[in-house]
């Protein structure tokens, strides 16, 4: 379902960080991540038990279509309530409060709620929001959705460091059928799963590979050994958000880079979307 791929991003060589540096981020991460995958609970990745009815089928989850037909891309209220559910089953046990989409969200385009869902992510954990969308990351984040790969470092925005020293860049892809589907598989099913055969993270290939929960702390800011990031404690970080739809599925795609200088301008903002947050 997702992958984490290391990147090469096309900017100057900067200092790496010393061991010391990526042992403190590691330590400081460590409790941000969960122990194990957590099995989505009501199960979005199948369609449970279907009972015929008069006007066609019914499903345990109502993503299926009547014709049981998975979907492309779904935003409808019941499919976004069932995928929230199985979020928040995640965040109790992770321990975790639980998500609260804003009342604006069916407003939203598809890019503004891959941001939003993001920043909830951050946000509950006690880090600082990300300030907003960027057009030149977004160009370069719907072009990866499109392929179906990880970001690299997008023209036009000047790139600045993290606080180990290294480029501040994150990115991560999922396929999926709807934002949230993409950051449960994200969030919450990015480590080991017990064997290859059932773990989604493609490059977590062993228990203490460096990359399971690679997406998870791209997303979060800081991915020690594997990926820069931004840093856990990024505040001027801005982000590209990227959707296609692909084979008929969908692709979505974070890009995330805090600038050199003075953030740049920005399509749409945290602050502007605070007012509908609970």
């Amino acid at each position: 379902m997702s992958r984490a791929t290391p990147a090469t991003p096309a900017h100057p060589a900067t200092p790496a960080a010393t061991p010391a540096q990526r042992a403190a981020a590691s330590a400081l991460l460590a409790h941000l991540n969960p122990a194990a995958n957590i099995a989505p609970s009501p199960n979005y990745l199948t369609s449970g038990t279907c009972t015929q009815t008069a006007t066609g089928w019914s499903c345990d989850n109502p993503c299926i279509s009547s014709t049981l037909i998975w979907p492309t891309v779904d935003n409808a209220p019941s499919c976004t309530t069932y995928l929230v559910s199985a979020i928040n089953h995640a965040r109790t046990l992770e321990g975790v409060g639980a998500m609260v989409l804003p009342t604006n969200w069916y407003q939203l385009s598809t890019g503004e709620q891959l941001f939003v869902v993001l920043n909830l992510e951050r946000t509950a954990r006690g880090l600082p929001p990300y300030l907003g969308i960027n057009a030149a990351l977004s160009a370069a984040a719907t072009r990866a959705a499109q392929a179906q790969t990880d970001p690299s470092v997008a023209a036009g925005f000047a790139i600045g460091t993290n606080p180990q020293g290294d480029p501040a860049f994150g990115g991560t892809w999922s396929t999926g059928y709807s934002v949230l589907a993409a950051d449960y598989a994200w969030m919450y099913n990015d480590g080991w799963g017990g064997s290859r055969a059932t773990t989604s993270n493609v490059d977590c290939t062993s228990p203490g590979a460096a990359a399971c929960w690679g997406h998870r702390d791209e997303l979060l800011g800081q991915d020690p050994g594997y990926n820069p990031g931004v840093g856990l404690t990024a505040t001027t970080a801005e982000v590209g958000v990227g959707v296609a739809v692909v084979g008929g599925t969908g692709s979505f795609v974070d890009l995330i880079e805090a600038p050199k200088g003075a953030p740049p301008a920005m399509t749409f903002t945290w602050a502007a979307e605070e007012p509908y947050l609970s």
